[in-house]
């Protein structure tokens, strides 16, 4: 299923414009992998997809970086010129002004444009909510993890989300650092919100939601982060 996925995702990728969120990051066991992300335009509307996440065998260079995301175009037949825009966080590997992976992104192409991803700061801002909004934020985040916790679960509730006639059929995981941000995640969650209450009616979260009308408070913390 990943894998049909994927190949999906390279061929549109074949023939558009498209930009890249670039994230190098290390795991609990000190394994560092680079994760990126890609964003374009599908019939009008923007779509966000995770492209890359490779292992990073030996060093963190910028030129570690900047070859792995080369080769997996390069092996995918994407053009390396379709990538308009570049975006990372501060760490001198990826940001550096003389030796950045960006800075080498900049060089191979002088026109693309290259930005400072501030997800990091949406964090900061949604960690000092409310302790009724962060509450609700747990109680979506849990629910969200019960139905991708197997692929099982996630399987049976794109099957009632076929059922139910909805517009997605899967939901976003929330993650501190990826571009698939808190607010995505709880638009998402929003737009299933119905579709969720019925299928895990008796998660003690959902009962939580259901009790305080958390459905407008998602909508709420959808919209605040989001924007």
């Amino acid at each position: 299923m990943s894998e049909d996925i994927e190949k999906q995702l390279v061929e549109k990728l074949k023939t558009r414009n498209f930009s890249v969120k670039m994230d190098e990051s290390t795991l609990r066991d000190s394994e560092a992998v680079l994760i990126t992300y890609v964003r374009y335009i599908e019939e009008g509307h923007f779509a966000e997809e995770m492209l890359i996440c490779k292992r990073l065998e030996s060093t963190t260079t910028s030129k570690d970086i900047y070859n792995k995301l080369r080769n997996y175009l390069d092996v995918s037949d994407i053009l390396m010129k379709n990538i308009t825009s570049c975006a990372a966080d501060r760490p001198p590997n990826m940001m550096g002004k003389k030796n950045g992976c960006l800075k080498l992104m900049k060089d191979a192409n002088p026109e693309r444009i290259i930005v400072h991803c501030v997800i990091h700061k949406e964090n900061l801002v949604a960690k000092n909510i409310s302790p009724v909004l962060n509450e609700v934020l747990r109680a979506v985040i849990k629910c969200v993890n019960t139905i991708k916790a197997s692929a099982k679960s996630e399987r049976l509730f794109k099957l009632f989300c076929e059922e139910q006639n909805e517009d997605h059929v899967r939901l976003l995981l929330h993650t501190e650092v990826r571009w698939l941000s808190k607010g995505n995640c709880l638009k998402r969650f929003m737009q299933l919100f119905d579709a969720i209450s019925v299928f895990l009616s008796e998660k003690l979260e959902m009962k939580y939601l259901l009790t305080i009308d958390g459905k407008a408070f998602v909508s709420y913390l959808a919209i605040s982060l989001k924007n």
